[in-house]
């Protein structure tokens, strides 16, 4: 198997990954439910980010195809990679701060009443606006990038131009809703923006996949 189609399986795999991992993300979670309650939570919670985090470094294994494919001279390309690392290193530290320490902080809390909980509930506020912060420098890191491939894409001609152009209004739209406000990084709002990326992102894994390698010169 090419590199090239090792790639576009890593794009696949890590794209169907976060798919999952919105698609199952607890959307909250009740401190006054029984402990019973909250510790199932924690599980599901907890796993669900686990996956998460796993996919990150496939992902970017993945995405590291699409701009070897188009060309590590080409500027776009390059800064498209580079953006997303950043991108990558952003949602691990979200998936880190809601999947990890949070459910930690609620076992805690769980164990204390109501009138020593006050501390720990600033910490798990402080934690949350961590996570919600980090949410949104992946997204419009992410969606930068995937102007910047698009825009490389566009350049490489016919074929690609409209992967490019779908690329392109991804990125933009997703952006967009972002800086005006109109989307909340929530299990659902970021979780749409996550599918829509992954829609466009498998589609160009396919198309990598199907591209035969050019022949090496001797």
């Amino acid at each position: 198997m090419t590199n090239q189609r090792i790639h576009a399986l890593a794009l696949m795999t890590g794209m169907l990954a976060g798919i999952v991992t919105m698609s199952i993300h607890p959307t909250g979670i009740d401190l006054h439910a029984s402990a019973a309650a909250i510790t199932r939570i924690n599980h599901i919670n907890i796993a669900t980010h686990v996956l998460g985090l796993a996919s990150i470094p496939v992902t970017v294994l993945g995405v590291f195809g699409i701009s070897s494919r188009i060309g590590w001279k080409n500027i776009h390309g390059l800064s498209a990679f580079i953006i997303y690392c950043f991108a990558a290193i952003a949602v691990m530290l979200a998936a880190v701060a809601d999947g990890l320490i949070g459910p930690s902080l609620v076992q805690e809390a769980v164990k204390l009443d109501d009138s020593q909980r006050q501390i720990l509930m600033m910490a798990l506020h402080y934690n949350f606006q961590l996570n919600q912060a980090l949410a949104k420098v992946y997204v419009a890191a992410s969606s930068c990038a995937f102007i910047l491939w698009s825009i490389a894409l566009v350049h490489l001609g016919k074929p690609t131009r409209n992967l490019g152009i779908a690329g392109g209004v991804v990125g933009l739209c997703s952006l967009i809703v972002l800086l005006s406000g109109h989307i909340q990084m929530s299990a659902h709002g970021f979780g749409l923006i996550i599918l829509a990326q992954a829609i466009w992102t498998i589609l160009v894994a396919i198309a990598l996949f199907r591209e035969q390698p050019e022949p090496v010169a001797e």
